[in-house]
């Protein structure tokens, strides 16, 4: 039985072999000639920017496989917003990011984003998961070491120098926002020294660089590859990045990571010395006997039964090293309080009616 199309059918159908013979016809006359053009701009013309494309490139390949993601999972119950005393409960999953510190299997993340979690998994960059055990973690500094197994085929990271970064220098993060693991961006750092941004006191490497959620305990990289710090929060009234990023400075974080390992075991909870202190007026330098040349902070009034108080610490005593390290202002001894943590003991040398001493003070729970 024959069947007869349409006159309209086969108008269409040469219609389709005409436009198909025109999008594959080879030389100019074809569309396929849109495909073949050459690169708009050659690399003589690009050449500083495809060197620092290629310097990108070479810090992510050297980085990716220590960088890990972070998942914990803690049960919560689920209230219904329609009836009372209907609740479940629900094992909720989180992520954040780390960086593997050690061949032992020393991983490095922020406190706050394992805090309270009744698992911990590590994602390597092959999507190998490793279950990871708690070692330790400062809840001020915000610093938490987990432990997976040895052989997990990830590569410890390589340290800089945090002091000598500048503003203007490449900020690199690497990290999983919002769960997307191991993304990449680009910034600069836009401050060196941030301080009291929160109730940790504690100084901030300030960048550009897109730190969201989920990015958390990731690392801040300069162009060698090198960590300088460790990812931490943003300003921001939306919960989103809106170009203000803050990671803590690696040399400051490696104290804090070594005394974890110390404290194998422990959260070192915050503590508080309880003293009001200021770098002293050239009066009160003459009247105290304090030379002109010297640093330090002057005691002008402290809590009752606080740590200091408790310790022997007077008024008017002038303190100018902490755990042997040099106090130029009040910061620098909050910041070697925070560091020692609740229940730790912080040396002092101080200067006291005009004879050189040192003290031991205890920080106790007021």
């Amino acid at each position: 039985m024959n069947i007869r199309l349409p006159k309209i059918v086969w108008v269409n159908i040469g219609l389709l072999v005409l436009f198909l013979f025109v999008l594959i016809l080879p030389g100019e006359g074809g569309l396929s000639s849109f495909f073949r053009g050459g690169k708009p701009l050659g690399y003589s013309d690009q050449r500083a920017g495809i060197q620092l494309q290629n310097a990108f490139r070479n810090v992510y390949n050297s980085s990716k496989d220590s960088v890990v993601s972070i998942r914990t999972k803690k049960t919560e119950a689920i209230t219904s917003p329609y009836q009372y005393f209907d609740y479940r409960t629900e094992k909720l999953s989180s992520f954040g990011s780390g960086f593997l510190i050690h061949e032992k299997g020393y991983v490095v993340t922020n406190f706050h984003v394992i805090s309270d979690a009744e698992s911990i998994e590590v994602i390597a960059s092959d999507g190998s998961v490793f279950p990871a055990k708690f070692v330790g973690s400062h809840e001020r500094a915000d610093i938490a070491l987990l432990k997976i197994k040895e052989g997990s085929g990830l590569k410890p990271v390589s340290f800089g120098d945090s002091d000598k970064i500048e503003v203007g220098d490449w900020a690199i993060a690497i990290g999983s926002p919002f769960g997307l693991e191991r993304s990449f961006s680009v910034g600069v750092v836009s401050a060196k020294y941030r301080e009291d941004l929160d109730e940790t006191g504690q100084t901030h490497i300030q960048t550009d660089s897109m730190i969201n959620p989920g990015s958390s305990g990731g690392p801040l990289l300069n162009i060698y590859g090198e960590v300088i710090g460790i990812n931490r929060l943003i300003r921001s009234d939306s919960g989103r990045n809106t170009g203000i990023g803050f990671a803590i400075p690696m040399n400051y974080a490696k104290k804090i990571i070594q005394l974890i390992e110390e404290n194998k075991g422990r959260i070192i909870r915050p503590a508080t010395l309880g003293v009001m202190a200021t770098v002293p007026l050239p009066d009160h330098r003459k009247a105290l006997g304090i030379p002109a040349d010297w640093k330090g902070v002057l005691v002008y009034d402290m809590d009752s039964g606080s740590s200091a108080e408790s310790s022997g610490l007077k008024r008017y005593d002038f303190i100018m090293e902490a755990n042997g390290v040099q106090v130029k202002n009040i910061n620098d001894l909050r910041e070697q309080v925070g560091i020692v943590g609740l229940g730790g003991r912080l040396k002092l040398r101080i200067y006291r009616e005009k004879s050189l001493q040192e003290l031991t003070v205890r920080l106790i729970q007021k």
